[in-house]
């Protein structure tokens, strides 16, 4: 479980400009290393939903491989923080859409173990 999560944050880390996969390695306190998760998850998800936003302005409100993969990065850290608290299973569907749109649709076994959890 715990190397799932790292191996989402990988893929959410591309562009976001803090370490979110160290937040992810193993921490003695497990509440204070969940609440770092979730916040971390948090800021990561409107960082990626604002450079989405950003990137579909900049192109004349037209979707770019660009946005598409910040939109997925952000449906990504949604799912986790999701996990995180309890409730990944309304974010199944999108999220393996999303690991299709980053092109890591060889591993949406990791989104189906979690979400079995």
């Amino acid at each position: 479980m715990r190397n799932n999560l790292r191996r989402l944050a990988e893929f959410i880390q591309e562009g976001f400009p803090e370490k979110i996969v160290e937040v992810f390695k193993f921490n003695k306190d497990e509440d204070q290393a969940l609440t770092k998760q979730l916040t971390i998850s948090s800021e990561a998800i409107a960082f990626h939903q604002g450079r989405a936003e950003a990137l579909w302005l900049q192109a004349g409100k037209k979707r770019t491989d660009g946005e598409r993969r910040a939109a997925a990065q952000a449906e990504l850290a949604s799912f986790v923080f999701a996990y995180l608290s309890g409730d990944a299973s309304d974010h199944v569907e999108s999220t393996l859409e999303a690991m299709q749109a980053i092109g890591r649709q060889n591993e949406v076994g990791i989104i189906k173990s979690l979400s079995r959890r």
